[in-house]
């Protein structure tokens, strides 16, 4: 997947944001890279900790001429093929070394590595012991912020918006943890929300996103029972009633709209959560699909949407970062009108990892339900 990293204004002030207290792991990186000329180095460290930010911000700084000479490998899912790589090429980052599966893929990796020995390589991952088979030049391994980058960021992000109260929550709350600051502040220049209701719907999106590890350790326990019991059960009827009159779909309510693609979804093979009707962004849908080869998690989000009114692009990019940050399968996002060529454009860039449903396609998936 060949990367774009150009960002939009507001993403230029998270990316600043978001590396304060990393300054550190910045400059080793771009040292490595620009100066040692390192063959690979290696990024790891828990989700959310801000691996994949930190490469992406050398390319946006200090190693903008090799931006257009980089590609992104995301090692999502397992393969046996290994890509082409463009002859100009300069630098390879091989993403998403996180997974069950990647422990398999230590020879995929090893010919990668050996049919690019001109190339130099950025290894990502949380699998710190595994990245160190291919014995890396220099290894950043990344963690909570300091005391002292916690508290620099949280006065940097939020000294206009907070009180002193509220800050001390947000620190407490975040632990050091860079991604949830950066959740905190975009929601709260988003919503304009307190900083308690915030916290409340983000630790109900944390909840969401490790239901299905949850649900493989204990299937009785409390806790799964009570997370169930506030998940809707679909029931098929909002499907009927559209494959009577497709055109329904736009008298729907938005809510009504993400309980009808869950129901589609389900008739086609999937086990679909509908998550609360409370929860804020990210995700209106998780599909869980187990097959042989592993087990797979995706989010889908849902736009019902007037038909002359499209998808912009924005709301393509914000899906696809929660797909990258909560490291799930893929993305879909679904709307009962159509994209905005800019949305198409970047989700072409990414497409195995977003996918795009409008209108039409809906009708399709309907059709085949009859049959």
């Amino acid at each position: 997947m060949k990367s774009n990293f150009f960002f939009s204004e507001a993403e230029e002030h998270a990316h600043r944001l978001f590396q304060i207290g990393r300054e550190t792991e910045a400059d080793k990186l771009s040292s490595s890279i620009l100066e040692d000329r390192s063959k690979i180095v290696a990024i790891t460290g828990h989700n959310a900790t801000g691996k994949t930010l930190l490469w992406m911000h050398f390319l946006k700084t200090k190693g903008i001429a090799l931006a257009e000479h980089t590609e992104v490998i995301s090692l999502s899912r397992p393969s046996s093929a290994i890509p082409s790589v463009g002859r100009k090429t300069k630098l390879i980052v091989i993403e998403d070394l996180s997974y069950d599966f990647t422990h398999g893929l230590t020879g995929y990796i090893s010919s990668l590595l050996q049919n690019n020995a001109d190339k130099q390589f950025i290894l990502v991952g949380s699998l710190s012991n595994f990245i160190e088979k291919f014995s890396p030049n220099t290894h950043i391994r990344l963690g909570a912020l300091s005391h002292a980058g916690s508290q620099q960021f949280l006065l940097t992000a939020f000294e206009s918006m907070l009180s002193d109260v509220d800050i001390a929550k947000v620190a407490d709350f975040t632990k050091g943890s860079p991604y949830l600051m950066k959740l905190i502040a975009a929601r709260l220049n988003r919503r304009g929300a307190s900083i308690d209701s915030i916290l409340t719907s983000i630790t109900e999106d944390l909840k969401y996103t490790s239901i299905f590890h949850e649900l493989e350790k204990d299937k009785n326990s409390q806790k799964i029972i009570q997370i169930e019991r506030d998940i809707r059960v679909v029931n098929g009827r909002l499907l009927k009633a559209i494959q009577r009159d497709h055109n329904a779909i736009h008298a729907l309510t938005s809510r009504q709209f993400e309980e009808f693609v869950a129901e589609l979804m389900e008739s086609r093979g999937y086990k679909v959560d509908l998550t609360k009707a409370t929860r804020d962004g990210g995700k209106d849908l998780i599909i869980a699909n187990h097959s042989d080869i592993g087990n797979f998690i995706f989010y889908v989000e849902c736009k019902k949407y007037s038909p002359t009114n499209p998808v912009g692009v924005n709301l393509v990019r914000e899906l696809a970062g929660t797909v990258l940050t909560d490291r799930v399968t893929a993305g879909i996002m679904v709307t009962s009108s159509y994209f905005s060529p800019d949305a198409i454009k970047f989700s072409n860039q990414i497409k195995h990892q977003l996918s795009l449903i409008d209108y039409l396609k809906l009708k399709e998936w309907i059709k085949e339900c009859r049959q």
